[in-house]
């Protein structure tokens, strides 16, 4: 099972689009906020069930909701933006709320670096910002690929429109 990550489009719907477009055939996508609303973009470009949690920039806004816990693959999924546990300081926080939802996988988002980390059962996920990355960065997604029992994360650039082929 192929799973589209995206975070931080910040209303940059050309990057989110064409983010989209590059994840190829995946089989749900996952927005970890800033701005949720563009999640409801994504549900026009696709057909997969598109899942949206609330960014600190989404407090008006009627999407989305703070955590998101679902089943995809067998494995226990949670979803947040990550401004509530204090990810741009640490992850322990992110670690323990995983652990206490019994997760397997949690993405998140909100430092706008793209992070990868697997320990003791727990894969993280931060697919980093599809538009505004930080300290030089390159804009980038992420897929989440979970087959029978094994999960991984892959972070991917995104591809400029200068670059992309038709």
């Amino acid at each position: 099972m192929r799973i589209g990550l995206v975070s931080d489009s910040h209303g940059n719907l050309g990057d989110l689009e064409r983010a989209v477009s590059q994840m190829g055939r995946v089989e749900a996508i996952f927005h970890m906020g800033d701005y949720v609303d563009d999640a409801l973009q994504i549900k026009h470009w696709t057909s997969v069930p598109v899942f949206a949690a609330k960014g600190n920039m989404d407090v008006y806004s009627q999407e989305g909701h703070l955590f998101i816990k679902t089943e995809l693959g067998g494995k226990v999924i949670l979803a947040c933006h990550g401004h509530t546990l204090h990810v741009k300081n640490e992850y322990s926080t992110l670690r323990y709320k995983a652990l206490e939802e019994n997760a397997d996988i949690v993405l998140f988002g909100h430092t706008h670096i793209p992070m990868i980390d697997q320990d003791d059962g727990l894969l993280m996920v931060n697919p980093g910002s599809v538009s505004l990355p930080h300290f030089g960065k390159e804009k980038t997604f992420g897929i989440l690929t979970i087959e029978n029992e094994s999960v991984s994360g892959e972070i991917i650039p995104l591809m400029s429109e200068e670059n992309r082929t038709l």
